[in-house]
């Protein structure tokens, strides 16, 4: 059989096929897309004979993920090929989302009327440098590359191991990943792999409108977030002072939270933006006149350096001095009201809480609590919340109080920096970019788009992890990060794809220079020069 995916023409069809299925995260099509990757693969002549190389492995939550391996003749020294295939949403195509899926079938209407498009788009349109849809950008470019990779490998029977990996809910919750690392570890004892590289062909995002250069990643930003449960006492709208409103408590947390600079890092001139709310609403499914006592808020921030041990005690600080304000002022309220208040607002840890209640339930009434929220639960980052709620409601003898925890995802910060291999291959992207495609590159050490990368190499200890784990309501139940695992697969990352733009708009678009030309070229050069014997 000929060679399917080594021209320009037959990548941009791949990638265009690869495109038309749609694959939203929790959508039936991420669910068959699998198979699409599986039969690709079988097309190809060393799969036909090795199919037993190739795995299709369940998540967590009944996904699956796809892993293929070319073994070299000799090799042992393996690259880790990964991607993504799950993409967001398409309603914000609004009347063309029959066509978000279809880059032939949306350049033409968006031909017809760019109305949806900015200028900047409008130019790349009429460029004809461009291919435009959902998830052309983000990223299955990078795995129509990787195949195309795999399958020129193979073809020519490098000495190397390359491993394929492609997974689905990296727009969520990465259950996709966390199983994967597992897999990957099979591999490694099965074949005897001694990993060399994780390189994962997330896009370039161009740091601004026409900015023909391409960056390349040694490392990806963790993130992680912290939330509270206020649990005031509920009263009467018409005798609000005989009562603690929720929501006044949650305020002065979430003013102290939202923005602060003091959760900012810096890393060799880049910097975690500073954290947000990304959830703050009280626990009310209905209309009435009894004042909010439960509230929760969810805040996203961003790390570098930070172990989840150094950010909760952080995080535990601004909340305490947040609480202290708080009942500050509303005991100057109820002074001039002429009223007493004779409760302390509690600040306590999720792992504090549930000690509390264990001791005054027992250890198996608490599990079996927390197994029945679990059923009820079926998103994740509500787990924690209404965990900490329950518990809550079983404790009010500690109330008012304000619970602090964790919720999922976790995405650990990950840097190469300072791997000799990043720092050589950086420099070879950089002469290939330079000479062969007169193309400068940006040498950054985080991507910030967040990526499965945080999995593939851990670095911290798995002991300094064990406040996240405590801390999580859900961790070890339906939410698990395999910590162990990671470090038994730990090698340097590198994240190297194509050039794009506006990943998740409406006006997700692809270089089909650099996807179909430059990056093929690029991958190649990276696997031959440092990886092949």
């Amino acid at each position: 059989m000929g060679l399917l995916w080594q021209t320009y023409e037959d990548r941009e069809q791949l990638l265009k096929e690869l495109v038309n299925q749609e694959t939203i995260t929790n959508s039936p099509g991420e669910l068959i897309f699998p198979k699409l990757v599986e039969q690709k693969l079988l097309k190809l002549d060393y799969f036909q004979q090795h199919k037993e190389h190739i795995t299709v492995a369940k998540t967590e939550d009944n996904k699956e993920l796809v892993t293929a391996l070319y073994k070299g003749p000799t090799a042992t020294k393996t690259v880790v090929l990964i991607s993504h295939f799950d993409t967001v949403g398409i309603d914000d195509f609004t009347t063309y989302k029959d066509a978000a899926c279809n880059p032939d079938q949306l350049t033409q209407l968006f031909t017809e009327n760019r109305g949806n498009l900015s200028d900047a788009a409008v130019e790349d349109l009429q460029s004809g440098d461009y291919l435009f849809g959902r998830g052309i950008m983000d990223m299955k470019a990078g795995l129509m590359l990787q195949l195309s990779l795999i399958e020129k490998a193979s073809t020519e029977q490098w000495d190397v191991n390359l491993l394929l990996v492609t997974v689905p809910d990296e727009e969520v919750n990465s259950s996709g990943m966390r199983k994967a690392v597992e897999v990957i570890e099979q591999y490694q004892q099965d074949f005897n792999l001694d990993i060399a590289l994780h390189l994962n062909s997330e896009p370039t995002f161009q740091q601004e409108s026409g900015d023909p250069s391409h960056s390349v990643y040694s490392g990806s930003i963790g993130k992680i977030m912290p939330g509270v449960l206020c649990y005031g006492i509920e009263t009467h709208v018409g005798n609000p002072l005989n009562g603690l409103s929720s929501n006044y408590m949650n305020s002065y947390i979430t003013q102290a939270i939202e923005y602060n600079r003091q959760f900012k890092e810096q890393y060799e001139g880049e910097f975690t933006p500073v954290p947000v709310a990304i959830v703050n609403k009280d626990i009310k499914e209905t209309y009435d006149v009894q004042t909010p006592f439960r509230t929760f808020a969810l805040y996203n921030m961003f790390l570098f350096n930070k172990t989840p041990q150094a950010l909760y005690r952080q995080f535990l600080d601004v909340v305490i001095k947040a609480v202290e304000r708080c009942e500050s002022d509303w005991l100057n309220i109820l002074e001039q009201e002429n009223l007493q208040f004779d409760s302390k607002i509690n600040v306590l840890t999720y792992e504090q809480l549930k000690q509390y209640a264990v001791e005054q339930y027992g250890e198996d009434y608490i599990e079996h609590l927390i197994d029945e929220v679990l059923k009820n639960t079926p998103e994740l980052h509500l787990q924690s919340v209404n965990i900490a709620d329950e518990l809550m409601k079983i404790c009010r003898d500690i109330t008012p109080a304000v619970v602090t925890f964790f919720a999922p995802p976790y995405y650990p910060a990950v840097n190469s920096s300072q791997e000799p291999i990043v720092n050589d291959i950086i420099k070879t992207v950089t002469e290939i970019n330079n000479k062969q495609f007169k193309r400068a590159t940006h040498r950054i050490n985080y991507f910030n788009g967040i990526s499965d990368s945080s999995y593939l190499n851990l670095n911290a200890s798995v002991e300094k992890m064990e406040v996240y784990a405590n801390n999580t309501p859900s961790f070890n139940h339906t939410y698990h990060i395999p910590f162990d695992t990671i470090k038994n697969i730990s090698a340097p990352v590198i994240l190297c794809g194509p050039r794009g733009n506006d990943a998740h708009k409406v006006s997700e678009r692809l270089n089909k220079t650099s996807a179909f030309t430059e990056l093929p070229i690029v991958l190649e050069s990276i696997i031959k020069q440092y990886f092949c014997k």
